[in-house]
């Protein structure tokens, strides 16, 4: 167990530098070992830019060990490369109870990073108990798509309390499309629920 910590703490610092030769060398190390580490090791290749390299550390594992956990670390890999359509993709077949709130974040930020608005809405309907950053999400992605009053009545919609993030993404979409009528609205939202 140590060695998995040890393993998955080298991984992250090696992907923050981002240094390829290093993530090759630490992922071969593991395998000696006899420790694998998926998500981790997808995450360190992506952020080197190596998305095929963090394609074949899936692909390598047997059906029954793609985990959730490894689909979602992919997925990931391929909406911040701008791949969203690839990111929705590691999904498929997977029924909605399988999936967790990390896996509906990256579905829906993969939506909102390629303009998939509809698909984004199925993805949010499927939803049993919407987290904040799936709201967030949501904001986001509406906003992109110029739907700055769906996104304001899906914030004062909800069943959780706003926070900063989700009033200032709602701020920020309401720059971006000069709407200063719902920006004095969510400010007002922000004074009730005393958001700063």
């Amino acid at each position: 167990m140590r060695l998995r910590r040890r393993c998955a703490a080298l991984l992250r610092r090696a992907a923050s530098l981002p240094s390829l030769p290093l993530v090759a060398t630490l992922h071969a190390s593991s395998l000696r070992r006899g420790v694998l580490l998926v998500p981790s090791l997808i995450h360190a290749y992506s952020s080197c830019g190596d998305l095929a390299s963090a394609r074949n550390v899936f692909d390598e594992l047997p059906f029954q060990e793609r985990t959730l956990s490894a689909r979602t670390a992919l997925a990931s890999a391929f909406s911040a490369h701008g791949r969203c359509a690839e990111a929705l993709d590691m999904f498929a077949g997977l029924d909605d109870e399988e999936m967790d709130g990390q896996a509906v974040t990256v579905l829906l930020a993969a939506c909102a990073r390629a303009g998939m608005v509809e698909e984004g809405r199925r993805v949010f309907a499927r939803v049993r108990r919407p987290a904040l950053q799936h709201y967030t999400c949501m904001v986001e992605m509406l906003g992109r798509a110029g739907e700055v009053e769906e996104a304001e009545r899906m914030v004062a919609g909800m069943e959780a309390r706003p926070d900063r993030v989700i009033c200032a993404a709602l701020l920020t979409v309401c720059r971006v499309h000069g709407r200063v009528d719902v920006a004095e609205r969510v400010a007002g939202l922000m004074h009730q629920h005393g958001i700063a």
